[in-house]
């Protein structure tokens, strides 16, 4: 059984939405059940059910919660900073730190993009529509000020959440292949992506 992390905060419910973000990374919508992820949390069915009637809302509550993670990051760390470039570093340094600490939540959103196009389309909640929305703004006030090079804001910032998620994807293959010092540590490989796609960026 997956160790829980000692921080996690307490209550049944907050253990439900650990195992159930692990499992749907693991299998997807349709390949985790409710009985798996009931045994993953220690309990039957009707404990379960207690808490969330069914996967959709289940599924829907763990987007929800990786969403309000990744928002509240954000707005940390744009609290106390200004100006259209610090700003823009700031919005890769939070998707640079979210990447690191949770790889399971990156897995989860990279799966739901690629596996439930026709539900996204369907949805009538899009959890994840807030922190798109202020990273369109970061990087629409960065193209303002010559920041970033011109274009559709929506193509920098897919060209930025898709570098960096890849980028960590990516870094245990090339380790394999590739005797490359800069492979051997996670942070100094993302710090250098992080920074290289900030060029890319400003069109350099």
């Amino acid at each position: 059984m997956l160790e829980v992390p000692s921080d996690l905060p307490g209550g049944r419910r907050e253990l439900i939405l650990f195992h159930a973000e692990r499992l749907f990374a693991e299998r997807g919508f349709h390949g985790a059940t409710l009985s798996g992820i009931a045994r993953a949390s220690g309990l039957k069915n009707p404990g379960l059910i207690h808490y969330f009637p069914g996967k959709a809302q289940l599924y829907r509550a763990v987007l929800e919660a990786i969403a309000t993670d990744l928002e509240q990051r954000l707005a940390d760390a744009l609290e106390h900073v200004n100006g259209a470039g610090p700003r823009l570093r700031a919005l890769v340094e939070v998707q640079v730190a979210w990447i690191r600490e949770r790889p399971v939540a990156v897995r989860l959103v990279q799966r739901e993009l690629l596996d439930n196009p026709e539900r996204l389309g369907s949805a009538h909640v899009l959890p994840l529509a807030g922190f798109v929305s202020t990273a369109r703004s970061i990087v629409l006030d960065a193209q303002a000020e010559e920041l970033v090079s011109p274009g559709p804001p929506e193509v920098k910032l897919n060209l930025l959440i898709g570098v960096l998620a890849y980028g960590a994807v990516v870094r245990p293959t090339f380790r394999q292949m590739l005797d490359v010092p800069l492979l051997d540590s996670e942070e100094a490989w993302m710090r250098a992506i992080a920074d290289d796609l900030l060029g890319l960026l400003q069109g350099s």
